[in-house]
């Protein structure tokens, strides 16, 4: 097994469920060109790990099988810079489009080929592809620019266990938004409210900064269940069931979901100095 404990996820966007059916729950997804650890395999499904240490059930079908020094190397041996999609089309050589490709997504470009982990080329047709070695410049580490990326997902539809702009959880918003700027974030909200560090916000969040993030109970427990991400102060932009959609919100409003969150709000974390 030692030959084949790692995969490739070669399907666009590859869903992850809690049990190795397709009715069984959503709990997350993985993108094409992210590099999985097998734990086990049972009929056309594999329980796998995923690089933010989530786990669940892919079915083989979105799975490329190799050997862990392959997986993990297969960027630089595509025979291309590496590339992260944003919202991106392929397209072949008749303008066909051939693949598309979510936010977060891996791939090697070659001249104006796009390369695919499974060996699939296409064009750019839409969207962007930006080289990973100008991620960092793109997308710095620091707070205004992640909330300006926050921005961009306004009005993504709310899907549990979703972390794409085709749909997204609050979790997988934050996860996705910070993950563009430099940061591997845990999967599920109450993980990263162990992240980074602890800020005394006050009792009006007047101590928030931009690019904080806010964290809140359950109506019946203390476990945090919700994170969104602070636009200073009151304000914050998150993907809430209720609202249907990544939206602002503010803390300080009478909605019903506003004076919800505001009741429940459990802490906030400042990932940068």
């Amino acid at each position: 097994m030692a030959g084949t404990e790692h995969a490739l996820i070669r399907a666009a966007l590859a869903p992850v469920r809690a049990q190795p059916d397709v009715r069984a729950e959503q709990v997350s997804q993985e993108l094409l060109g992210a590099v999985v650890r097998v734990i086990e395999r049972s009929g056309d499904w594999a329980r796998v790990t995923g690089e933010d240490g989530y786990e669940g059930w892919v079915q083989e079908g979105g799975l490329i099988f190799c050997p862990a020094e392959k997986a993990e190397a297969w960027w630089d041996d595509a025979g291309g810079r590496p590339a992260v999609a944003l919202d991106a089309a392929l397209a072949d050589e008749d303008a066909r489009i051939i693949a598309r490709l979510p936010w977060g997504a891996r791939v090697a470009v070659a001249d104006d080929l796009v390369r695919l982990p499974d060996g699939r080329e296409g064009r750019l047709l839409e969207g962007r592809l930006v080289d990973w070695s100008e991620r960092a410049r793109e997308f710095p580490a620091e707070a205004p620019a992640v909330v300006a990326t926050g921005r961009e997902w306004l009005s993504v539809p709310y899907l549990w266990g979703g972390r794409t702009r085709w749909g997204t959880d609050c979790s997988g918003f934050v996860q996705a938004v910070y993950r563009l700027h430099g940061f591997l974030l845990p999967r599920d909200s109450y993980q990263q409210a162990e992240i980074g560090g602890w800020v005394e916000a006050g009792p009006g969040l007047e101590a928030c900064r931009p690019g904080d993030l806010l964290f809140f109970h359950g109506h019946d427990s203390d476990r945090v269940v919700h994170v969104a991400l602070s636009l200073g102060g009151t304000e914050i932009l998150h993907a809430a069931e209720p609202n249907g959609e990544v939206a602002p919100d503010d803390l300080a409003g009478d909605s019903d979901v506003q004076r919800s969150l505001a009741d429940r709000v459990s802490g906030v974390r400042r990932l940068f100095t």
